[in-house]
């Protein structure tokens, strides 16, 4: 996986790190660690939040734990319809629980492309604990409503824009098929300057590797 990418030009990689309040495979983020490590790549863990339901504190501190362990670079916390529909401020209390863990570590708020069609998610809370925006551009599950252009453009109300960084969907699911591979080019450079994402190692194509790589 590390070398794939790092043949392809990509500097960085993530490693799921936890689920809901657990943190899981150690060794694997050990592993991850050193495959980065000998490649001259950063490291980040990702968590899952709220699965099977909300419990912000103790999923902060798993965070924290993760970062320690895998040594990380930096984090992506990934909030979606579990904190969107609990009740109370799960995601204020996340942040300030996680931010006294980790004042300081670079992290990104990772959650659905659109947020003005999930106005009941507190996008202000992340916004305000220094989080980056990481919007889910995955245009090729809904291509009228998920360009990565329209993604950053509602994002950037909460989060400062040129600090986004989208990510794009190169897999298939529910029917839909990955992007063709020129629009999948094109949406990118309509966000010109935006660093990108791409989800996921285990299904993006070499094709789409090779086509990405090429953008300046």
């Amino acid at each position: 996986m590390a070398e794939r990418a790092k043949l392809h030009g990509f500097r960085w990689l993530t490693a799921q790190a936890v689920e809901g309040d657990e943190l899981l495979d150690r060794d694997w983020l050990r592993g991850m660690r050193r495959a980065t490590r000998d490649r001259d790549m950063r490291l980040a863990v990702h968590g899952f939040l709220g699965r099977p339901r909300p419990r912000p504190v103790a999923e902060a501190r798993a965070m924290a734990k993760a970062i320690d362990v895998a040594e990380a670079d930096f984090a992506i916390v990934n909030a979606e319809i579990h904190y969107e529909q609990a009740k109370g401020p799960v995601s204020e209390r996340f942040v300030a629980a996680y931010r006294d863990h980790k004042p300081d570590t670079r992290s990104y708020f990772s959650s659905f492309g659109r947020p003005e069609f999930h106005p009941s998610l507190d996008w202000d809370a992340w916004a305000d604990g220094e989080f980056r925006g990481m919007p889910q551009a995955y245009e090729n599950l809904n291509a009228e409503q998920l360009k990565p252009a329209q993604c950053v453009q509602d994002w950037a109300r909460f989060f400062e824009r040129r600090r986004l960084r989208p990510t794009l969907g190169c897999f298939a699911e529910g029917g839909h098929p990955h992007l063709p591979i020129p629009r999948l080019v094109e949406s990118v450079e309509e966000v010109r300057g935006l660093r990108f994402n791409v989800f996921r190692h285990g299904t993006v194509k070499t094709a789409e590797l090779e086509a990405l790589s090429e953008l300046e």
